[in-house]
């Protein structure tokens, strides 16, 4: 009873914190509870992460597909500041994401406070729980910090 308390305060909180993927997430999984049957939820912790990460990345290749021709273009991109930030970001969070799925699996504890602490990030604080983002904040921040230093030099 408990979980589907937690289940029904996150859909309630994410909703007010206007974060329709938690929202919707956390009342398709109330839902799955009411059925009693362990077999969905199950097959979502198997095999959801490695689907969520497909689509994911399906996403992160439509960009080349429509550039076409202008790859070169985006390849020049690359070449200043914001371009070689943002590169060199998303390689080190694609790099430690990497690790993390490692150290998650082997740690329970772990597993608990990164998910709890996904959680209120998404539910609360208006987060979104994906690699991409994230390496986009980084670079955000270091180019941010980068121009701060050399434009008071």
């Amino acid at each position: 009873m408990l979980c589907k308390i937690i289940l029904i305060l996150l859909a309630v909180f994410s909703f007010f914190a206007k974060n329709k993927n938690m929202s919707i997430a956390a009342i398709i999984i109330l839902i799955l509870t009411f059925s009693n049957n362990e077999k969905p939820l199950l097959f979502i912790e198997k095999y959801f992460l490695d689907v969520g990460m497909i689509f994911l990345m399906m996403w992160m290749l439509v960009p080349i597909v429509k550039s076409g021709d202008s790859i070169v273009t985006n390849i020049k991109n690359l070449l200043n500041i914001n371009g070689m930030v943002s590169l060199l970001s998303g390689i080190f969070v694609a790099v430690l994401a990497a690790k993390g799925i490692g150290f998650l699996k082997g740690s329970i504890d772990v597993m608990s406070g990164v998910i709890i602490g996904s959680i209120v990030g998404i539910a609360l604080l208006g987060g979104a729980p994906v690699g991409p983002l994230i390496a986009s904040g980084i670079a955000y921040e270091v180019v941010k910090i980068i121009n701060l230093i050399f434009k008071n030099s």
